[in-house]
């Protein structure tokens, strides 16, 4: 797909690496409609975006009524979508205690798998429309390795993973491809990654906001169907597949002492 002249919508635009995408998307020409919950930085981020045409709505994508205002917007001013990125997502870290930690389960998984679909369900017709486009679902290697401290998030992206993987068979037909992008660790606002920063030998392993940008762009361009960032992580998923309890010691030992959080 040439970027040139075409509609994205890209959710949780506000900070990290939705915003980075969508200075990204639209430096390479793309027209960018941007979603979160934060109307000042989505504000701010318009103006400074390259190019014309550039939007905003203000909306939770948990919501479902709030992304069909959002559908409304970008028929009512665009009349086509040939691209959604999905990236809205966040995480309550801790461990698993039992009845107090169900609210903080759902929030994530509101937000993180039903918001993903909920885009995915009401944009389709557009996209259908449009087609050839595209669903970019921002995942996480979190959506194929689980840690500790981690459960809600690790369940949102699984969920996410699992559900592209399946729905890619029932879209393709009706020309839209499904994309996933599964990022390592990357430092944002949301997720500043402190403990492996200061790391002298884990600040290695972390890729940068841009890296998962790139792979976003890419994904439109060529519809790749998965893409790991930085892409040596995806051999990482060998030992859970191959020898889980190999798998199991590695991840507690590597994470003992370190908040691992995933974007």
């Amino acid at each position: 797909m040439e970027l040139e002249g075409k509609i994205c919508v890209l959710t949780g635009a506000s900070s990290g690496i939705g915003r980075t995408a969508a200075v990204d998307l639209a430096s390479h020409g793309m027209t960018v409609c941007v979603v979160a919950r934060r109307k000042d930085l989505l504000q701010q981020l318009v103006e400074e975006l390259p190019g014309n045409g550039h939007s905003y709505v203000v909306a939770d994508v948990s919501d479902v009524e709030q992304v069909r205002s959002v559908e409304r917007h970008v028929r009512a001013t665009y009349g086509s979508l040939h691209a959604l990125v999905n990236n809205a997502g966040f995480t309550r870290g801790g461990e698993f205690t039992g009845e107090d930690s169900l609210d903080a389960v759902r929030a994530v998984i509101e937000t993180n798998y039903l918001g993903t679909v909920n885009a995915c369900a009401v944009f389709l017709p557009l996209l259908e429309a449009s087609a050839p486009s595209r669903i970019v679902n921002v995942a996480s290697m979190a959506g194929r390795l689980a840690f500790p401290r981690s459960s809600a998030y690790v369940a949102s992206k699984f969920a996410v993973v699992g559900w592209s993987e399946s729905a890619a068979f029932d879209l393709s037909p009706r020309g839209i491809s499904v994309c996933l992008i599964e990022p390592g660790p990357i430092p944002t606002e949301g997720f500043p990654q402190e403990s492996l920063v200061g790391h002298p030998l884990l600040a290695r392993a972390l890729g940068s906001q841009q890296d998962v940008a790139d792979a976003i762009r890419s994904a439109i361009i060529k519809g790749t169907p998965t893409r790991a960032v930085p892409r040596w992580y995806r051999p990482l998923q060998l030992p859970r597949l191959i020898a889980p309890p190999l798998y199991r010691f590695l991840a507690g030992r590597l994470t003992r002492g370190h908040t691992v959080e995933r974007d």
